[in-house]
């Protein structure tokens, strides 16, 4: 094999950046822009020096944004005046790759596309078959650009870490099970990674364990992957937890109200402020009890929104669980991670819901949902951050599942 062998969903094939007709180019958005070592000085020997800046809290030299907070690059036409002239071999790392994120498996890479690029958005979140995923050779041009490139945050033992693609395979399996409800198929998936918690624990196996690990690990993924589990042990699955709407609710307060501290005015926000009647009396207290009843009156709108939006939901969990590396995201265990990844997908389903509720139902209205929230979770590390500590040690994954999913 000449190339590196990558990991990816079929729709990475298809994707080709088009400012032209991208409504919302990452060119023009007040994003750091990094420089690689080698963009920068082929940058320098251009006379392109003063679009060049150190910014010290980053530690990186980044392109410097004009007075519109857009690339200075950017040409009328929403092109990029430097690949124009000097050719795509010219572009950085960032600008090359972007909205493509790669992680390092060690014998193999995966790759995705971000969903704060609209165009990957709309083509991964409304295509209605199934997502489907493939090797492919990618050769060392393309690889060699591939920035951003990081390893998936697990300290397992040598050996087992090719391992994880099984994992993934299965979890994806799961979350694309159309026979289950959205809701049922993350109830699943959440005992699937409570049995693999028991399993792996930390990742770290003498060489004599690894073989009788690997056998286990193989059965559990065969056993959830089985049409017989499906019908014979999932509704006792189902069945046994119970969901608590009032744990559910403060959790959703609590990360709401940290992001109206921050964007108070934003639509989509007061969209949810409207749905559950959030509504701070004279001493600026919310009633949890008020909430929790307004969200309960809303079961059967949920249903109908879950079932129309089936599709739209299934795409954006398989999307975010493979492209982020869950359960490995924190390295912080997998049970914080379930949590985290739920809750993320939580809040973004009651965004969703509230917008359409309100009339805001199309596509380009659920892809600025998307957008906004993409760029906001994915784009800032400190937000990712707030909301692993709103969920972090809130119990074991049987907990989690019934403060998070309603059945």
């Amino acid at each position: 094999m000449s190339g590196y062998l990558y990991f990816q969903p079929e729709y990475v094939r298809r994707f080709q950046c088009d400012g032209a007709r991208c409504p919302n180019s990452c060119c023009a958005r007040p994003w750091y822009i990094e420089l690689d070592a080698s963009t920068r000085e082929k940058y320098l020997q251009a006379g392109l020096g003063e679009y060049i800046k150190f910014n010290a809290d980053y530690g990186k030299y980044l392109i410097a944004l004009d007075e519109h907070e857009r690339c200075p690059f950017l040409n009328e036409d929403k092109l990029c005046s430097l690949q124009l002239k000097y050719g795509e071999d010219f572009l950085s790392d960032t600008c090359m790759t972007y909205p493509r994120y790669t992680k390092n498996f060690g014998k193999f890479f995966e790759r995705a596309l971000t969903l704060s690029c609209p165009i990957a958005a709309e083509m991964i979140l409304f295509a209605r078959e199934p997502m489907k995923f493939e090797f492919v050779e990618v050769p060392e041009k393309i690889h060699s650009h591939g920035g951003k490139i990081g390893s998936a945050n697990v300290a397992f033992t040598e050996g087992f870490a090719e391992h994880m693609l099984e994992i993934q395979i299965a979890m994806i399996s799961i979350l694309q099970e159309r026979t289950l409800t959205i809701n049922q198929r993350l109830t699943v998936l959440g005992f699937f990674l409570d049995r693999l918690d028991e399993l792996i624990g930390d990742g770290r196996f003498t060489a004599q364990q690894v073989p009788i690990l690997i056998d286990n690990l193989q059965k559990l993924t065969a056993t959830y992957e089985s049409k017989k589990f499906l019908t014979s042990q999932v509704p006792l699955l189902l069945t046994s937890v119970t969901f608590d709407a009032k744990k559910f609710i403060k959790l959703m307060l609590e990360i709401f109200e940290t992001l109206y501290s921050e964007y108070k005015a934003n639509p989509i926000l007061m969209r949810v402020a409207e749905t559950l009647h959030i509504k701070p009396d004279e001493n600026n207290f919310v009633s949890v009890e008020k909430v929790v009843a307004a969200y309960e009156s809303l079961a059967a709108e949920r249903k109908i929104f879950a079932e129309k939006y089936s599709t739209f939901l299934e795409n954006y969990l398989v999307n975010e669980i493979f492209i982020w590396c869950y359960p490995w995201l924190f390295n912080r265990g997998i049970a914080n991670d379930f949590a985290c990844f739920v809750t993320i997908y939580k809040v973004f389903e009651m965004m969703t819901f509230s917008a359409t509720r309100a009339g805001f139902d199309s596509k380009d209205d659920l892809l600025k949902i998307v957008d906004w929230f993409a760029t906001f979770i994915n784009h800032s590390g400190e937000n990712l951050q707030n909301i692993l500590k709103h969920v972090e040690n809130r119990g074991d994954i049987i907990d989690l599942i019934e403060t998070l999913i309603e059945q």
